[in-house]
């Protein structure tokens, strides 16, 4: 039980070191030996515990993307629950997001909330869709829009209450779901 909380513990600070190191430069930039100086690791604990940088980053990813789906499988398919559940997700975890966005990380971090979002709204569309071939489509359209919203409401501050954001994209996938 110690060692599984020590090795936690490691992992941690890896993960911190990482995230902080990636507030100042781009992904490529960062060294290990940057990461194992700032986590006051060795590399061999690092190397033991990762493996790699980009296993560092898969595990940031999914440690965010993990939470965010199990809080979306439990949703109601209703769209503005949907909609502030992601939005407060995204408020939650600004800072993560927007760290791995600007280290030049989106394509590591956009896929796996894009497939979350296409998902849960596939299945509010299927409720009611007379084409269910547009479905897929618009699913994945509608999932691509709000994270263009998220990014674009992390750019410029989070100004906009959850609530706001959640009317905005209802009002988008709204528009989208009348066209099924």
């Amino acid at each position: 039980m110690l060692t599984e909380s020590i090795r936690q513990q490691t992992d941690d600070q890896i993960i911190d070191a990482t995230l902080t190191l990636l507030q100042s430069q781009s992904y490529d930039q960062l060294a290990v030996t940057e990461i194992t100086r700032m986590a006051g690791v060795s590399r061999m604990a690092f190397y033991r515990h990762f493996g790699t940088k980009e296993a560092v980053i898969t595990t940031i990813v999914a440690q965010l993307t993990d939470d965010f789906a199990k809080e979306a499988a439990a949703l109601p398919l209703d769209g503005q629950q949907i909609a502030a559940a992601f939005f407060g997700f995204i408020k939650a975890n600004g800072m993560a997001i927007a760290v791995l966005l600007n280290a030049g990380l989106r394509e590591q971090f956009y896929p796996p909330l894009r497939d979350i979002l296409h998902g849960t709204y596939a299945n509010l569309y299927a409720l009611h869709a007379n084409n269910t071939i547009s479905v897929d489509y618009v699913s994945d359209f509608t999932a691509s829009g709000m994270l263009a919203l998220a990014i674009r409401w992390i750019a410029t501050g989070m100004h906009e209450s959850i609530n706001e954001m959640a009317q905005i994209a209802t009002e988008m996938t709204e528009a989208q779901h009348a066209n099924l």
